[in-house]
């Protein structure tokens, strides 16, 4: 964002992203119409969230860029930079992909399940991450074809706490 402008929506969404409450949401979901300044705010949430070491991962969908409109890269390319943010991680998945190097073409449930689950259980186990949960941003999700598939994997998996202290912000369209 410009500097100066949209102080107020990222304030909101950074006190949210610093809430490490065991109460506090795990998921933040910002919708608006096109042209409205979603990725804006998101590129610009990941700049600050880079700063105080909380950005664990993004992924910015794009209808214009092949790779970016395709679902199945979603969950491979957050796994990819999660273990750029945890060594723990980053062995376990390691691990993963000697078991099953395929594991990328596979469908978003057992990517969820083999590429984030997993190792996030692994990384949460070393309590490296106590009193802080690295936010991971996905962008302009109505921008990425059947996005549906990622989401029936993803969602439940936020919301039955097996990616607990991992939070997510979305953007999409309505």
């Amino acid at each position: 964002c410009t500097y100066g402008t949209r102080i107020a929506i990222l304030t909101e969404i950074m006190k949210w992203a610093q809430n490490s409450s065991p109460n506090a949401s795990l998921g933040y979901w910002m919708c608006g119409m096109a042209g409205t300044g979603k990725s804006t705010i998101a590129k610009s949430l990941c700049l600050m969230l880079e700063e105080q070491q909380l950005l664990a991962g993004s992924f910015f969908c794009s209808q214009q860029i092949p790779e970016c409109r395709e679902y199945h890269h979603i969950i491979p390319t957050i796994a990819y930079q999660l273990a750029y943010y945890s060594c723990t991680f980053e062995e376990t998945l390691e691990k993963v992909l000697g078991e099953d190097q395929n594991i990328a073409l596979k469908e978003p449930s057992i990517q969820v399940k083999k590429l984030l689950i997993q190792p996030w259980e692994a990384a949460v186990k070393t309590k490296r991450f106590e009193g802080c949960l690295p936010v991971i941003v996905i962008d302009a999700l109505d921008e990425c074809e059947n996005i549906s598939e990622v989401l029936k994997a993803i969602v439940p998996a936020i919301q039955d706490g097996q990616l607990s202290g991992l939070k997510f912000f979305f953007t999409s369209r309505p």
